[in-house]
């Protein structure tokens, strides 16, 4: 997984999963998620995603110092989120 910050959003690109989810990748998210410039998350860019990314996305939204946009959000984190019954957190 790849995250870089660009005009107030936060790109995410690459497999998002428990393989690749790593320590180091995880710190860096975080510390991108805290910044005042980070205004959106957008997961155009992501390749395979599993319930990691379900993760990540709940802890942008945690982390964030105002409300986070989301964009594109892939196929298989939107079934997980309506398994999990928490679409409504990812779409407001």
């Amino acid at each position: 997984m790849h995250s870089e910050i660009r005009e107030g959003t936060l790109f995410i690109s690459g497999d998002v999963t428990v393989k690749t989810l790593t320590a180091a990748v995880f710190a860096r998210f975080e510390q991108q998620c805290r910044l005042k410039t980070c205004k959106s998350l957008d997961l155009s860019g992501v390749t395979r995603a599993d319930s990691a990314c379900v993760s990540l996305l709940l802890t942008a939204r945690r982390l964030s110092k105002h409300p986070l946009r989301l964009q594109h959000l892939p196929e298989s984190v939107q079934a997980l989120g309506g398994l999990y019954d928490i679409n409504d957190w990812f779409a407001s």
